[in-house]
């Protein structure tokens, strides 16, 4: 599955990834099995607060936009429960609060904070890889 989203690359060095000799430079071939264990390593996160998400989101690779739209659709059921769960969701997560502030006021707040947790989760998986 190939991604031209420069996402990943603030998460993996360049290095580490598989660079595709036939793309731009900042393009990647991004490996299945790491979209994957992202994408469990979120709903493990988010099953803490049974927040559900598609049948298929851990056994099939999804794009970016995917990942981050189940994971908004299920911020939107845990903001509904109240701060305190928003902000236990995050801890669990790691999302520091100082970066959480400064998106609290923002128009696009439910999409910001999703890019935020795709993030971590991902870099989560990353360093269990590499260490």
């Amino acid at each position: 599955m190939e991604f031209s989203d420069d996402w990943i690359f603030d998460i993996i060095p360049l290095t580490d990834v598989r660079i595709e000799h036939a793309l731009p430079q900042r393009q990647a071939e991004i490996p299945d099995d790491f979209i994957l264990k992202t994408q469990q390593q979120i709903h493990k996160d988010f099953a803490k607060f049974n927040l559900d998400f598609p049948e298929n989101f851990i056994f099939e690779p999804f794009s970016k936009e995917q990942i981050e739209l189940a994971i908004q659709d299920n911020l939107a059921i845990i903001i509904k429960s109240g701060e305190i769960k928003l902000m236990q969701l995050l801890y669990t997560i790691d999302i520091p609060e100082e970066k959480f502030l400064q998106i609290t006021q923002d128009s696009n707040f439910i999409h910001l904070l999703s890019e935020m947790i795709l993030k971590r989760e991902a870099l989560k998986v990353y360093f269990r890889s590499k260490y």
